[in-house]
């Protein structure tokens, strides 16, 4: 099958390329010049016959010369965002045309699940985000791209680590233990999420962002679908929102080329305030004293003080450079781009490079026959470095060493910890873990015009990923142990078809009928191969192979199909109402035989008040629209594997020599996806002639048979199962969006502001117990790290999810220097019936805010992003201050309790931190660690100049902007850590909002520069 689809597509691709072009006789020679109100010349001006295929473009100072067949001809000019104009060439062969901006924007073009529409005319919820909004930001994910783009769309950088995954939300989290991510569909292809089961090493929760293999620069717009109306199309997959990427076309004319890069260097400002050489000692000995220890002799000062943050953190150049050509005649049009990223990471030894290569081509085939076909293909190298609290986590191993140890000894060896703590240096030098990762992205079409107004359309796409993780711990990076080594080598390729049939008519003029007719196919297959050992003969040797003892060798593989039928129809009435519906129904192998079709339905309606005659005589409000949908959508990802729904058998259960199987999970065959029925209530509207526009959402959001864990009674063999549709959960939001033109003429000044609240409440969870309705609360923590207790969360109903959970903290017992904990039951004794919800992951509300300057060519971008009310579990904090084994401490440790310090709200130092008499120790889950994540960030700062339009004509380029650029130039909070923007394991609900000794953002300055020619 997948050598088909490789032979559909370039077949077509060949097909196009042999597609001659032809041109009309023509007799008169038509030349002019196109400006803006301000006089400024336009370049690229699209100049069209009508009627014909005839066109040419501006140059870079607004001229152009076109040939006609006769003074009846009319000529059509156009520009995105300028309204068109079209001009009877009659007796004045020299035709000059000043374009006006097009205040309102509601003839621009917007994509849709399966189609386009006028901006004016979308009634459902969709944020646009324009691609030269996305360009120039150095990071390697589109998501952290969007951050502060979209309201309703939280996106959280995890980690400043190169090709980690940016944590994305629309409109709060749709699922427990489902995925969360919307569903990404590029050019019609939707691309693979990493999937459920078996799949790519995680650098421990931190895992590789699925969306790292996009060139930013072949964007033309994004597009993310919020409500069910917009959503629904794609029916089980699109629960949880989708994000329609358009990559560039071509254009009618000659052959444009442009070329972009910039360069620059990265650096994390903050430090943490540790303990000193002297302070260290004093910490260890007291707390081995007040541990009944005997005294350590190697616990020594020896006047180094190194400071381990610095040794591992470093400056961290950053690069990018891309080319693209576009161009096409009346019969074909392409654009081929090539692009290369290369960062270093702020740790030593992280290293990201990504090549990018894209083709995009249409053509006419026939009069009524167009095809085209998109590729993109990718291929990245990531060395990456282990994060969280890892044995292998640089930064950790950094923020708890003994700052009494060198980093090398005199001869210029690693120096090795008397304890066994490996060198961080060491480790960011020496370890070996590369991914990497191959990705080829394309899809063909075939578009055939029945009749005026309906079409049908066919189309094949793929989406092939593979990722090899190939790590290796020399005997060195062990401690003069064996040497160790894994290798993965994981692949999925998801391939579709997809027919339509559309049709567009407008009858008597107030009436305008569209509709959608389709079929698609899905399909995906994944495999992983693992394998494992230690111990060999030398470090030159690093491969599996050089392994004498092999520890594992492992073959995972899946497969899941989608099949879908589709509609959609919508109606206008004299551009005043609209009205809207669709239904998809999907079938898919990963649920139970009596659930395996799913149903997902949507209306929506509109008014365009500002239509109406009673709206004609005021000239306050140019635009004013009224909104309203209701529609279900699904969700089918994220279920643990790809089968669910059966009963599954572990291979290894061996009866001595005879090799055996065991079941390992019961089948349910009426588990079906989870539902999320949504309503939106939308107004849009326009002030003094659109100079300020203004969108406003509300939402409710309610998830139905959410996927839980279900507990058996012990009689079944089995203590749960991955596989009830048992929950209920709701989210409700407002979103506001503001767009404004505050200055125009020669100097202007626009500002885009967003602000986006939701509030998460889950409504329903399964009883264990009849008549408690705690039994039906859900806890789960973090494993134990580095001598402390991790942090737990709990799904309960009535809360929200991102829940901290544990002990309420009353402060340091003046007599014994431990911890009391509030005892809320009263019964004298505090267990664990005495947990408490103590703070909460989610923000009450986030946004972003863009002013862009321009003055005389000069452009200046200032952006800001902000998160409020969202609490941060310190897990990094609490490390440093456990006292209770050899780590370094942070200086509140400084504080700590001794008997001449009794009033403190920092315990006592002591060795193991033994249980007191109510079996507690000073590190159990409570709101101490807890703190406020706010923060306003100054995201961006750009100052850009375009050259002169007659300097560009003399160096024959068509235009040429060179900038300087800041990214996270600053940050506002309270947050005692490196960064409050961390969420550890991002893809798991029930861990959210937690500090894991995450890799902070860094600072970034950068220069770069555009040149058309």
């Amino acid at each position: 099958m997948i050598n088909k689809i490789y032979f559909m597509f370039f077949f077509l691709i060949l097909l196009g390329f042999n597609v001659k072009a032809q041109q009309q006789p023509a007799r008169l020679k038509i030349t002019g010049n196109v400006k803006d109100k301000t006089g400024i010349a336009m370049p690229s001006v699209s100049v069209l016959v009508q009627g014909t295929k005839l066109g040419v473009s501006t140059d870079s100072k607004g001229n152009y010369t076109i040939q006609v067949a006769d003074e009846k001809s009319v000529l059509v000019f156009s520009y995105t965002g300028f309204v068109s104009q079209n001009r009877t060439v009659g007796k004045n062969w020299i035709i000059d045309i000043v374009l006006a901006e097009d205040q309102r924007g509601l003839n621009e073009v917007v994509v849709i699940g399966y189609g386009t529409q006028k901006r004016g005319d979308v009634i459902s919820a969709i944020t646009s985000v324009k691609g030269n909004e996305l360009q120039n930001i150095p990071v390697t994910n589109l998501d952290a791209m969007m951050q502060g783009k979209a309201a309703g769309v939280q996106v959280v950088q995890n980690s400043g680590a190169p090709g980690d995954e940016a944590y994305l939300r629309i409109r709060g989290s749709g699922s427990l233990f489902g995925e969360n991510r919307p569903l990404y569909v590029i050019d019609g292809v939707p691309m693979n999420n990493l999937s459920a089961g078996p799949g790519p090493q995680s650098t421990d929760g931190q895992r590789v962002s699925a969306q790292n293999d996009i060139n930013p620069n072949d964007i033309e717009s994004v597009e993310i679908l919020k409500d069910a109306a917009a959503a629904a199309i794609y029916g089980s997959r699109g629960g949880n929102g989708v994000i329609l990427i358009t990559t560039k076309k071509g254009a009618l004319g000659k052959a444009k080329f442009n070329f972009s890069m910039y360069t620059g260097a990265a650096e994390v400002t903050k430090r943490l305030d540790l303990l000193n050489g002297e302070e260290y000692v004093k910490l260890i000995k007291e707390g081995q004293a007040n541990g009944a220890q005997p005294v350590d002799n190697a616990i020594v000062n020896t006047g180094v003080n190194t400071n381990w943050q610095n040794e591992v953190f470093r400056s961290a150049p950053v690069s990018n450079y891309a080319l693209s050509v576009s161009g096409g005649t009346d019969k074909a049009t392409y654009y081929v781009s090539g692009s290369y990223f290369d960062q270093k990471g702020t740790i030593i030894g992280q290293k990201f490079k990504r090549l990018n290569g894209r083709v995009n081509f249409d053509a006419k085939a026939t009069d009524n026959l167009k095809i085209g076909a998109n590729i993109n293909g990718s291929h990245s190298v990531n060395n990456r470095r282990d994060g969280g609290f890892s044995n292998q986590s640089i930064l950790t191993l950094a923020l708890v060493q003994n700052p009494n140890n060198p980093v090398y000894n005199p001869d210029g060896t690693y120096y090795k910890d008397s304890k066994g703590r490996l060198n961080p240096v060491l480790v960011g030098n020496e370890l070996r873990f590369i991914a990497e990762t191959d990705r080829y992205v394309g899809n063909a079409y075939g578009n055939y015009t029945l009749a005026k107004g309906l079409q049908f359309k066919s189309s094949i796409g793929f989406d092939h990923l593979g990722i090899t993780d190939d790590r290796y711990l020399s005997r060195l990076v062990n401690s003069g142990g064996n040497a160790s080594g894994s290798l993965s080598v994981y692949s999925v390729m998801l391939w579709v078809n997809e027919n339509t049939l559309s049709y567009n008519k407008t009858f008597n003029k107030n009436h305008k009928l569209t509709a959608l007719l389709g079929q698609s196919y899905q399909e995906s297959a994944t495999r992983r191969i693992g394998a494992a050992g230690n111990t060999n003969s030398t470090d030159i040797i690093e491969a599996i192979t050089g392994f004498t003892n092999r520890t594992e060798a492992s073959d995972y593989r899946s497969r899941w199909a989608i099949v879908s039928y589709f509609g959609r129809a919508g109606y206008a009435y004299k551009d005043r109402f609209l009205f809207e519906g669709a239904l998809r129904i999907d079938g898919s192998s990963r649920f139970g035989l009596n659930k395996q079709f799913g149903y997902f339905p949507s209306v929506s309606g509109g008014w365009k008040v500002s239509n109406e005659a009673f709206m004609k005589k005021q000239h306050t409000i140019s635009n004013l629209k009224l909104r309203a949908s209701v529609g279900v959508t699904g969700n089918n990802e994220g279920l643990g594997n790809d089968f669910p729904s059966l009963a599954t058998y572990n291979v290894g259960a061996n009866y001595g020599t005879l090799a055996g199987i065991a079941p390992s999970s019961l089948s349910n065959i009426d588990l079906s996806w989870e539902s999320t029925t949504q309503t939106n209530l939308g107004l849009d509207f326009g002030l003094f002639k659109d100079r300020i526009n203004v969108v406003v959402d509300a939402y409710r959001k309610v998830t139905n048979d959410l996927i839980f864990k279900l507990e058996l009674p012990f009689t079944s063999g089995f203590s749960r199962t991955f596989g009830a549709n048992i929950g209920q959960m709701k989210n409700e939001g407002l979103e506001f969006q503001l767009n404004s033109r505050n200055l125009v003429g020669k100097f202007t000044w626009t500002t885009d502001f967003n602000i986006s609240f939701n509030r998460n409440k889950i409504t329903d969870l399964p009883l264990t117990v009849e008549g408690d309705p705690k039994s039906a609360d859900f806890s789960e923590g973090l494993p134990n790290s580095f001598n402390t207790t991790s942090p737990t969360s709990i799904f309960r109903v009535g809360e929200s999810v991102g829940s901290f959970f544990g002990y309420r903290n009353l402060g340091v017992d003046p007599a014994t220097g431990d911890f009391i904990y509030e005892d809320i039951t009263g019964d004298g004794v505090v267990t664990t019936a005495d947990r408490q919800i103590v703070g909460n992951a989610l923000p009450i509300h986030t946004g972003g805010i863009t002013n862009t300057f321009g003055y005389k060519g000069f452009d200046l971008s200032v952006f800001f992003y902000w998160s409020y009310g969202n609490d941060v579990y310190n897990q990094t904090r609490n490390v440093l201050e456990r006292m209770s084994s050899l780590n370094n401490g942070n200086k509140n440790v400084l504080r700590r309790w001794t008997p001449q310090n009794t009033i403190t709200d920092v315990p006592k130092a002591i060795w193991g931190d033994p249980a007191g008499a109510d079996g507690l120790t000073n590190a159990e889950v409570s709101q101490r660690f807890i703190e406020d994540g706010s923060f306003l960030r100054l995201k961006n700062v750009t100052l850009g100049y375009v050259l002169p339009a007659a300097f560009q004509k003399r160096m024959r380029i068509s235009n040429a902007r060179f900038y300087v650029s800041g990214q996270n130039l600053f940050t506002v909070t309270n947050y005692s850590g490196y960064d409050p923007e961390v969420q550890n394991q991002q893809f798991k609900n029930s861990q959210l909002g937690i500090d894991w000794a995450s890799q902070p953002q860094p600072r970034t300055l950068m220069f770069g520069f555009s040149l058309g020619f």
